[in-house]
């Protein structure tokens, strides 16, 4: 998970939008990289009110779309 984690990061960085300052800890694309390896069989969404990073990794959306979605 880690390994994908650090993928993410370094394609945010090579593609000039990171997602966090580069002295800190990365937490979206580790959350984006968690998501990613339990998605493997199943379909998965993160709730998150930070959509415009997380989705750029994953499927994220705020809960109140997810919940219109899922109706």
């Amino acid at each position: 998970m880690m390994l994908k984690a650090a993928e993410f990061w370094a394609t945010a960085r090579r593609t000039g939008m990171p997602t966090a300052d580069p002295k800190a800890l990365d937490g979206d694309v580790i959350l984006a990289a968690q998501a990613t390896v339990i998605a493997v069989n199943d379909a998965v969404i993160v709730a998150t009110t930070n959509v415009g990073h997380l989705s750029r990794f994953v499927d994220a959306r705020e809960w109140r779309d997810i919940d219109e979605d899922l109706r």
